[in-house]
């Protein structure tokens, strides 16, 4: 079975798949990639391109993205991008498996004080907060030690999310078979986990 990732970031998934699967893998971050090679074997190809808009010229049998990669996609036609270059790269009967974060779950993130982890004498801070309509801005603060000085860090990412009919109904346009999942395991401790699961469907003969 071929299968790719999308948004495989540092490559820890296709790397835990690779004994059982033919796998590749595509992200828009070079660093990300650069990581991911190193972990990988030269034989797996890996791939620099934006998950809504790519074209690898190879087909798979499954098309997977994972820890709510496509949540990064702040517009939904960049999520129906996504959809159609996955349908695209799938072949007949091929599945395309994908998490999201809710918009629930988002918002009762951004309604929570910040969230400070400690490890070491390092701590990292995150406070969500909605910035527009369906997107949210993660604030990101990194404290450390470095050579005895207490240096910080700080990015903001950003994410968006839709209503899981919206994105059923988006799917149904070209996919069949599809399911939506709930399972425990979401950003929050009262959150769930949603995923997405669908079929291409095969060519008429």
């Amino acid at each position: 079975m071929t299968l790719l990732e999308v948004a495989c970031g540092t490559g820890g998934i296709i790397a835990s798949l690779a004994d059982r699967y033919q796998v590749a893998g595509l992200d828009i971050s070079p660093g990300m990639l650069a990581v991911a090679r190193k972990k990988l074997p030269g034989k797996i190809p890996l791939h620099l391109a934006d998950m809504s808009n790519f074209d690898l010229n190879a087909k798979f049998d499954a098309v997977i993205c994972v820890y709510h990669g496509i949540n990064h996609l702040l517009n939904f036609s960049d999520w129906k991008g996504f959809f159609g270059c996955a349908y695209r790269h799938l072949n007949d009967a091929g599945m395309l498996t994908f998490d999201i974060i809710t918009i629930d779950d988002l918002r009762i993130m951004a309604s929570t004080p910040e969230t400070v982890q400690q490890f070491g004498e390092n701590y990292l801070r995150i406070r969500v907060r909605e910035s527009a309509e369906a997107v949210f801005d993660w604030n990101i603060e990194l404290e450390f030690l470095e050579n005895g000085r207490r240096e910080v860090l700080t990015e903001v990412i950003r994410t968006a999310s839709f209503p899981p009919e919206k994105i059923w109904e988006e799917l149904s346009e070209i996919f069949v078979n599809i399911e939506i999942i709930e399972s425990d395991g979401g950003i929050n401790e009262s959150g769930t986990r949603i995923w997405f699961a669908c079929t291409k469907p095969r060519s008429a003969v």
